[in-house]
C-alpha cells in the first residue's frame, strides 16, 4: 500500500525539481525590487570593472540605410585593433572598455531586438566567419589593456528582423488598445517599434536573447561589461502616458520593474550593464546601484529630475557608484581613424585630470598641476610619469616636482602620440624644479 505514496512523492519531487529548474532558467527569481542604494553608498553587487577609472569609448563600425543595408563600414574588425593601439599609445596604456557600435546584421540599429547576427562587413579575409574575426578582436584587444565589448539595445524592434513576429504574436512589441503596433521614433529612414520589458521577461525572452548572445560570444564574460543602448523606461513617442502596453494594460512601472531584473540577470551572468543615459525624461529610476556608468552622465540631470529614491538634501554621487567617461572617442574615431585628430588634447585635458581627482578624492586641483589647458599632472596608472600639455604653448615656465620622486637630476621627456615613444630627450633638473618649454597643442610625459 505505500508503494503507490512512494511513487507520488518521488513524482512530487522530480516535478518540483523540473519545476526549480524553469524557474531559475527563465530568471523567474531575480527581484524586480528597487535597490536603497543609500544605506551603503554602494553599488549592490561589486561592479566587475572599475569604472571610474577606466576609459570608457566606442567604436562606429558600420552603418545602415532606410531599406536595411549596409551603408557604410568605417571600421573592420581588422582595422579597429589599429585604431586600438595607437590609443593605448597616447593615453599610456590607461585601461579601458571600447564598445562595438554596428558589430550586428548590416550596422547600427539593424536586426533589432535579435542579436544573432555578426556583421559579415566588418570580417577579416582570413577568417571563416564574422564571429570568427570578433573573437579575434576581443582576444587581441587585451594586448592593449583594452576590453572590446558589445553596444547593444533592448527596447527597440524592427520589421524586417528574424524575432518580429515571435515578439509581435506574443504582444511583446507594444501595442495600442486594437492591438496595433504602436510606432516610435524613425531611425536612418527606418520606422522603429519599442517593445515591453516586462512582457518580453514573462514569457522568457528577455533571459534568452541574454544566454544567447553570452554563448555566441563567451568572450564577452571575461570582460565582464556589455553597454545597452536607450535603455529607456518610456516609449520615446508617449512620454506622458502612464501605460507602457495599452494591448496588456502594462504600467510604466511594471516596465521600471523589469530593467531592474535586467541589470541583475546580467550581473549574475558577471555582467556590469553600462547604459546611454542616467537619469533623464525617459527614465524615472537612474537605478543607482545596478548601473555603475551612463554614457550621457550628468549630474545636473539627477539635480533637476524627479525620481524614485531621490534623497531630499541630493548633489552629488560618488564617481566609485556611478559616472559617465571624459573621452568619448567616438566621433574622433569614426571621422579620422588614421590621426584621430583631437584626442590628444582631450586625453590631456580631460581624462588625466579625472583619474587624477578620482583616484586621489581631490575635487580642486591646485597649480601648477592643472591652469586652464595646461597642465602639468603625475600620469597615477603608471610608475613616476607626469604629463604635461599646452593649448597655446609657453615658454621656460618652471614646475615642481612630486615629493616621491627625490631630489632626480635628469628627466626623460618624449612626445605623446599615437606612435608611442618618439622624440626621447633628457631634461635636467634642479632642486626638484623644472623649466620646460612647450609648443602650442604639444603633449609630453615625463618620467625617471
Amino acid at each position: 500500500m505505500q508503494k503507490p505514496r512512494l511513487v507520488l512523492l518521488l513524482l512530487l519531487a522530480n516535478f518540483c525539481c523540473i519545476a526549480q529548474q524553469a524557474k531559475k532558467k527563465t530568471g523567474g527569481d531575480v527581484s524586480g525590487n528597487y535597490y536603497n542604494w543609500k544605506a551603503t553608498i554602494a553599488p549592490e553587487s561589486p561592479w566587475m570593472n572599475n569604472y571610474s577609472q577606466t576609459l570608457v569609448m566606442k567604436f562606429f563600425l558600420c552603418s545602415r540605410d532606410g531599406n536595411g543595408n549596409v551603408k557604410k563600414v568605417y571600421l573592420t574588425f581588422d582595422s579597429a585593433l589599429s585604431v586600438i593601439k595607437k590609443l593605448d599609445n597616447l593615453t599610456l596604456g590607461i585601461p579601458k572598455i571600447v564598445y562595438l557600435v554596428g558589430w550586428q546584421f548590416t550596422g547600427h540599429d539593424a536586426g533589432y531586438p535579435s542579436w544573432a547576427v555578426v556583421n559579415n562587413s566588418l570580417k577579416r579575409k582570413q577568417d571563416a566567419s564574422p564571429l570568427e574575426s570578433l573573437h579575434w578582436l576581443i582576444k587581441e584587444a587585451k594586448k592593449y589593456h583594452t576590453i572590446v565589448s558589445l553596444h547593444i539595445n533592448m527596447i527597440d524592434a524592427f520589421k524586417n528582423s528574424p524575432l518580429w513576429n515571435e515578439y509581435f504574436k506574443k504582444n511583446i512589441v507594444l501595442k495600442d488598445k486594437n492591438g496595433n503596433p504602436i510606432p516610435g521614433e524613425v531611425f536612418d529612414g527606418m520606422q522603429s517599434y519599442q517593445i515591453s520589458y516586462a512582457q518580453e521577461w514573462k514569457e522568457g525572452l528577455a533571459q534568452k536573447r541574454i544566454d544567447d548572445l553570452l554563448a555566441m560570444v563567451p568572450e564577452l564574460k571575461e570582460g565582464g561589461t556589455i553597454h545597452i543602448d536607450a535603455f529607456h523606461s518610456i516609449q520615446p513617442v508617449r512620454k506622458d502616458d502612464t501605460l507602457s502596453s495599452p494591448y496588456l494594460g502594462l504600467k510604466i512601472n511594471d516596465e521600471i520593474e523589469a530593467q531592474r531584473k535586467i541589470f541583475r540577470y546580467w550581473r549574475n551572468k558577471g555582467m556590469d550593464v553600462t547604459s546611454e543615459g542616467a537619469m533623464y525624461w525617459l527614465r524615472r529610476d537612474p537605478f543607482i546601484g545596478l548601473q555603475p556608468m551612463a554614457w550621457h552622465f550628468d549630474i545636473d540631470g539627477f539635480r533637476k529630475e524627479s525620481w524614485i529614491g531621490k534623497p531630499a538634501s541630493f548633489d552629488s554621487l560618488p564617481p566609485q557608484l556611478y559616472c559617465g567617461t571624459p573621452m568619448a572617442a567616438e566621433q574622433e574615431v569614426r571621422q579620422d581613424p588614421e590621426n584621430l585628430s583631437g584626442l590628444l588634447q582631450q586625453f590631456c585635458t580631460r581624462v588625466v585630470p579625472w583619474y587624477y581627482t578620482n583616484h586621489t578624492g581631490k575635487n580642486n586641483i591646485a597649480l601648477p598641476w592643472q591652469a586652464g589647458d595646461d597642465i602639468f599632472l603625475p600620469v597615477l596608472w603608471k610608475h613616476k610619469a607626469i604629463v604635461a600639455y599646452s593649448k597655446n604653448g609657453y615658454n621656460a615656465k618652471q614646475f615642481k616636482l612630486p615629493k616621491e620622486w627625490g631630489n632626480v637630476k635628469t628627466i626623460t621627456a618624449y612626445d605623446l602620440s599615437i606612435s608611442g615613444i618618439i622624440n626621447k630627450t633628457i631634461i635636467a633638473a634642479q632642486n626638484s624644479t623644472l623649466i620646460l618649454t612647450l609648443k602650442a597643442g604639444e603633449g609630453i610625459v615625463l618620467t625617471f
